[in-house]
């Protein structure tokens, strides 16, 4: 096992095109690194780069303590899970697995000792005579995580391996893939685009976003405390709310409880996720008003039912700006209807309106 190192790695094409900027960061041994973000951010050309399909154009990339730059991708000690599988159609999934170490020329004995562990970790044991278009979407992909594990890399490298398949399997392979780089112990940089993905999976999260990092910590940390409003907005469903105050317009009296806060003269962008909105009845204030609660009015647009929770959907009676809210069970309530709701201090998100940037508490 090793760690990875990043540090001020940029890839630019040809025509001065930026893909990657200034990247820098550590991934430690045995931990699992998600980069996440929306298509075209470079996430998927940073991994590549890592792996050494792609030649950085600035930068260091360290795994242990050897630094790869100018390292072949079959030196490097890793191995690569794709999202489109490249298995081999014509061979089994035991030949698949082996193949690598073909290549290798690992002794046989060690190949089919190394095989059948996988097999058994992955739950494979029944279908190594098959050939892949014998496999289910969910089972081809074991194989290739498979054929990434009779290699024992130092580093697992996954480019969105989930993306083609339906969504109940997709959650049941997150499940796997977790306890898969728990029990081997490797250090894990798995690409995707898909926010649940990154949240559930990841220990480190790397939020990208035009070639740039946006910011890195713990799922729950940069849930929870968002530092742009891109990751703010990106990180979540539904996404935080976001309400625009220019500087001088005043505060619309539903937003008056923002009077106890310090605001920069240049505005402010308030943010608060739909979880931490709190009914009361119309026109009602908190029963326990705080310095720098919020109230808002809304005007319901629409419902979204979800079985445990309804989303609802609407605009700021004050400004016109839309705001989702969640509440737990079934809501009665009509298009076109008023509803209040109260979100408290701890719960409000600060960032500069020019900049987009977290405010200081």
């Amino acid at each position: 096992m090793a760690e990875v190192r990043l540090t001020g790695v940029g890839k630019t094409y040809p025509g001065a095109v930026r893909a990657v900027s200034d990247i820098t960061f550590t991934v430690p041994d045995g931990g699992f690194c998600v980069l996440v973000g929306p298509s075209g951010c470079g996430k998927s050309t940073l991994l590549r780069m890592v792996a050494g399909l792609e030649t950085i154009t600035t930068g260091e990339i360290a795994i242990g303590e050897r630094v790869v730059n100018r390292v072949e991708p079959m030196d490097r000690d890793i191995a690569m899970v794709f999202q489109n599988y490249a298995l081999y159609p014509h061979m089994s999934v035991y030949d698949n697995m082996a193949y690598g170490l073909r290549n290798r020329k690992t002794p046989e004995a060690e190949i089919a000792t190394r095989v059948a562990e996988a097999a058994r970790i992955l739950e494979l044991e029944p279908f190594l005579k098959r050939r892949p278009r014998e496999l289910s979407g969910g089972q081809r992909q074991r194989v290739a995580m498979g054929r990434a594990i009779v290699r024992k890399p130092q580093v697992f490298l996954f480019d969105e391996p989930l993306s083609n398949l339906d969504a109940k399997l997709r959650g049941s392979m997150r499940i796997e893939i977790k306890k898969l780089q728990r029990q081997l112990g490797v250090t894990a940089i798995y690409v995707t685009h898909d926010q649940l993905e990154a949240m559930t999976l990841a220990d480190q999260l790397v939020v990208m976003n035009q070639g740039a990092v946006e910011q890195i910590g713990p799922p729950l940390a940069v849930y929870e405390r968002p530092q742009t409003v891109f990751v703010a907005q990106f990180i979540g469903a539904p996404p935080m709310n976001i309400v625009d105050l220019s500087p001088g317009s005043g505060l619309p009296a539903d937003l008056s409880g923002l009077d106890a806060l310090p605001l920069p003269a240049s505005g402010v962008r308030l943010g608060v996720r739909p979880e931490h909105l709190v009914v009361a009845t119309v026109g009602e204030r908190p029963i326990d008003p705080r310095p720098g609660d919020v109230h808002l009015d809304l005007v319901v647009e629409a419902l979204e039912a979800v079985g445990a929770e309804t989303y609802i959907h609407g605009r700021l009676v004050s400004t016109g700006q839309s705001i989702t809210a969640r509440e737990h069970g079934r809501v009665d309530v009509a298009a076109g209807a008023t509803r209040s709701f109260t979100a408290r201090r701890q719960h409000l998100h600060l960032f500069d309106l020019a900049t987009g940037r977290r405010l200081p508490d």
